[in-house]
């Protein structure tokens, strides 16, 4: 174990040094991304903007001490071996010494899983020093990592996770050398603001430098009107969002700004680049005359909540198809039970995938003799979902990663089996692992 252990430092501080080592020698300006929920979107929003004028570096999903030196170095990872880590030490000498290729920006999309190194915000720190520094918000993440490090009664534990990921995630404001762009919507992230002495550019549907002004979000598109120094600006995309995703665009602009980028310029950028990842929002048509919003890639409890709100405005009956969200530890029964007062409230059916939405939500939709089935995998649920989808509905499904793999529901209920080319997940791989939980 011991060994182990060294094993693990020892290739964290190699990595960390040789990406230290490229970018002295390529000198990008870096944009720290960090935050709760939203991360991947706002990179890769900046990436749409910038990509149109600079050279830019954006390896999504690459937010952790180790995907962080590996996307400056240049190294895709084949397996995850012991094997596989120990030709790294080579590749890494490799690449220093080959790859010169130069980029006038790096995004770093910054994650958390833990409050110690190198699973937290001081130790990604100690890799790269952004000169501008943006979260999106301040709230639970990876909570089941905290959980040793808080005791007391469960009502203090929830608090101390809390303030334990808040103090992480503000060290990127504190410690970022030059801008912080801020949500000022966001209250622990609104604690920091006297305290910064930065330029900065804040963002808030209320007064602040870019301010978010109107929304408008349906199935057929979105569209959202911004402000800055009395001028009105006015972005439109055929895709559907939800109304908080007018942050991420905001936040980008806001960036993008703050390296001289007009604002005509970043709206121009994102309405004729944008487009989401599989499993993030696409719609397709269904079997029945069905509307499907695939959102299976991932789910948590704040963009769950973005969602259900999205389809509470959408006409005809409104069918969620939910999983279980990961990684909650201790506040897994507050997040659940919260999500399913948020069912009741925008559904009128539902059916619900895995232990934790059987355990903690679907009682309470019981009681409350809501229309809703659950299941403990997909493969009970498979049934019941044909079964129970009526001629027009809209249907949303959404769940965590790992074991539930919700993008075979969508697939079941595509009306053009070519479409599962446009789902998450694709590819061999992938394939054996949904194969070994049927």
């Amino acid at each position: 174990m011991k060994l182990r252990k060294f094993g693990e430092d020892f290739i964290h501080y190699y990595l960390r040094i040789f990406a230290k080592l490229q970018l002295y020698k390529t000198k990008p300006v870096i944009v720290g991304i960090g935050g709760a929920s939203g991360k991947s979107s706002l990179t890769h929003l900046i990436y749409l903007i910038l990509s149109d004028r600079s050279k830019v570096l954006y390896s999504p999903g690459r937010n952790s001490s180790t995907g962080i030196p590996l996307s400056i170095l240049g190294i895709d990872l084949a397996g995850y071996s012991y094997y596989d880590w120990f030709k790294l030490l080579f590749i890494s000498v490799w690449k220093l010494l080959t790859n010169w290729k130069r980029y006038d920006y790096y995004l770093a999309e910054m994650g958390i899983d833990g409050p110690n190194e190198p699973k937290n915000m001081s130790y990604l720190l100690k890799i790269i020093k952004p000169q501008i520094g943006v979260l999106t918000n301040i709230s639970f993440e990876h909570s089941v990592y905290f959980e040793d490090y808080v005791s007391g009664s469960p009502e203090e534990k929830e608090k101390k996770i809390f303030d334990l990921t808040a103090e992480e995630e503000r060290l990127l404001l504190l410690n970022s050398k030059e801008y912080v762009i801020l949500n000022m919507d966001d209250q622990e992230i609104r604690k920091v603001f006297k305290t910064l002495k930065l330029k900065e550019i804040t963002v808030s549907q209320k007064d602040s430098d870019l301010r978010i002004a109107k929304v408008k979000t349906s199935l057929s598109g979105f569209e959202a009107e911004f402000e800055h120094l009395n001028k009105n600006y006015t972005l439109k995309l055929s895709q559907p969002l939800t109304e908080h995703y007018s942050y991420s665009i905001a936040l980008a602009i806001a960036v993008c700004l703050s390296l001289g980028v007009p604002i005509e310029e970043s709206i121009d950028a994102i309405e004729r680049k944008f487009a989401l990842p599989n499993g993030r929002m696409s719609v397709f048509k269904g079997i029945k005359g069905t509307t499907i919003i695939d959102s299976s890639y991932n789910s948590s409890p704040i963009p769950l909540s973005n969602m259900l709100d999205f389809l509470k405005e959408i006409k005809g009956r409104r069918v969620a198809i939910l999983g279980d969200m990961r990684e909650l530890g201790i506040l897994s029964q507050k997040f659940h039970e919260e999500a399913a007062r948020k069912i009741i409230e925008t559904c009128d059916s539902a059916i619900l995938i895995g232990p934790l939405m059987k355990e903690f939500a679907y009682p309470i939709l019981s009681k409350a003799k809501f229309n809703a089935f659950s299941f403990n995998t997909f493969a009970e649920a498979k049934g019941s979902i044909l079964n129970s989808i009526k001629e027009g509905d809209v249907i949303l499904v959404k769940g965590s990663q790992n074991t539930l793999f919700l993008e075979r529901a969508v697939e079941m209920l595509l009306k053009d089996k070519k479409d599962v080319n446009n789902l998450c997940r694709r590819g061999k791989y992938w394939d054996k692992r949904r194969d070994r939980t049927l």
